[in-house]
């Protein structure tokens, strides 16, 4: 081997010179091949949506579809039928998808450098069924602004009745305003009421929620479904047909049931006995020794077997919702987080007797029939009627939407909002009480009770990604003489 000398300063500093040039052009090479699909700035415009920040800081966005990793944002109305599914985002930074502007609202952006991944997937064909009609349904049918971007109906009475269970409802009204009313098993029932008598009417019991995206069944597959719920108190005229959500021994959180639904009474009840009429007393047989009390002597309730092969086995949240009172109860943006929060509320410390059970809390729960969440309230009214607009609503507590400044113009303004009481999905999170679930209460506000107290249910399933919703070009479906029908 030869060893040379450069003999020629000028020529050894050319040299080096070259030498950096070639590392620093490798160097932003390898850099720029590995950050090729990520955007980092400011302030810019990708595709057809803007990036809109709340807070300081930068961004640095990577897009996928699925597993895969694209190289720039997909457009909206793309050949795909690409929707966005969800954002996850480092360093305490959060997305809220405007569908409108096709864009995502980066918030509590505090740091440089804050990656966030944009997940985009193949809409279900009931999520780009409703989507055709958001406009046919302008004020009805909206994108709720959350982090998973859902399609949800709104408003005090919206076109979102649907054929479910072969059921159908009597509605009477107090006068000819059809501001409060009554529901009967019959017609007959309903004209001869001593009140809530007037404009006696049959509708489907059962109304679209929405379409909800991310949300996982038991096989592990992510999509989006049709969420439905019964319109009605299930038995609301038979008072054996008031439930406590769960029950407990006497020395068991002093007798006031556990807030933790996989064990739930009520849970048993809609998935065993609700959810297996045709079968209810072999159903009942397989649970007596579990849950005494959920197989009740009365004539059974329940889906049919049509309807069972459309509903869903999924992973609902179980998510806790911080003890508050009153006005501080959350607003329907902050309930819609807890609901999906990894706090269990499984805050028993053994030093109360409220407070003494040994049930271990879950964040999730994989079942067919569940309840609604105080989200699905709060998100569904349009804040139209009264003086409050939705966006004031939506920035209230749910447990004031009792007071004179928001029944009307919130509670009243929410199609899920019936004068009734029934229970939420929803426990309390506390150390003193191992037995609060929140419910909405006919007051119309968002309250939390003891799990052994007696109140109304109204079901809520999932429909299977097989389930389609038959439409055509009308913007009429979805009322009472027209619901929305679905096929298997």
């Amino acid at each position: 081997m030869k060893l040379y000398q450069f003999k020629n300063k000028k020529n050894y500093k050319k040299v080096i010179a070259v030498i950096i040039l070639i590392i620093l052009v490798t160097g932003g090479l390898i850099i720029r091949i590995s950050f090729a699909n990520f955007k980092e700035q400011k302030s810019f415009k990708v595709m057809e949506g803007n990036f809109i920040y709340e807070g300081s800081g930068d961004v640095i966005f990577a897009f996928y579809k699925g597993d895969e990793l694209l190289t720039q944002m997909p457009k909206k109305n793309n050949e795909e039928n690409l929707g966005f599914e969800k954002a996850i985002c480092d360093k305490g930074a959060s997305v809220e998808w405007n569908e409108e502007k096709w864009a995502p609202l980066v918030v509590n952006l505090t740091q440089s450098k804050t990656k966030c991944d944009l997940y985009f997937n193949n809409m279900s064909s009931d999520y780009n069924a409703l989507a055709d009609l958001v406009e046919k349904k302008e004020g009805q049918l909206i994108y709720d602004g959350t982090s998973d971007n859902n399609l949800r109906f709104i408003g005090a009475n919206p076109d979102n009745y649907v054929e479910f269970n072969n059921e159908y409802i009597w509605r009477g009204y107090y006068s000819n305003s059809n501001d409060r009313y009554k529901d009967y098993n019959s017609y007959e029932e309903c004209t001869r009421a001593s009140s809530y008598n007037y404009n006696c009417e049959q509708a489907p019991a059962w109304r679209i929620i929405g379409v909800m995206n991310n949300i996982e069944d038991e096989n592990g597959n992510t999509g989006s479904h049709l969420k439905i719920v019964r319109d009605d108190i299930v038995g609301l005229n038979n008072q054996n047909l008031k439930f406590s959500w769960d029950s407990s021994d006497s020395s068991i959180n002093k007798g006031w049931g556990i807030n933790e639904w996989s064990q739930a009474n009520l849970m048993w009840f809609l998935n065993v006995s609700y959810y297996y009429k045709d079968d209810f007393l072999d159903a009942c047989s397989h649970i007596l020794s579990k849950c005494a009390n959920c197989c009740p002597s009365w004539e059974s309730v329940g889906l049919n077997g049509e309807a069972r092969n459309m509903v869903s086995k999924v992973k609902w949240n179980m998510g806790t919702m911080p003890l508050a009172v009153g006005p501080t109860i959350g607003t329907p943006s902050q309930m819609y987080k807890y609901e999906r929060s990894s706090n269990t509320g499984n805050g028993c410390t053994g030093l109360y007797d409220t407070c003494n059970d040994s049930v271990n809390r879950k964040k999730f729960w994989t079942g067919f029939v569940g309840l609604m969440y105080p989200s699905d309230y709060g998100l569904s009214t349009n804040g139209s009627d009264g003086s409050s607009s939705r966006s004031i609503c939506l920035n209230t507590g749910m447990g004031n939407w009792n007071s004179s400044n928001y029944r009307d113009g919130c509670a009243k303004a929410s199609w899920l909002f019936n004068y009734y009481s029934d229970w939420f999905l929803t426990p309390i999170a506390e150390s003193q009480f191992g037995s609060k679930v929140t419910y909405l209460d006919s007051s119309g506000a968002v309250y939390y009770s003891h799990a052994s107290t007696t109140i109304g249910i109204r079901p809520v399933v999932y429909l299977n990604s097989s389930v389609k919703i038959e439409l055509d070009s009308s913007a009429n479906y979805g009322t009472k003489d027209n619901p929305f029908r679905l096929l298997i």
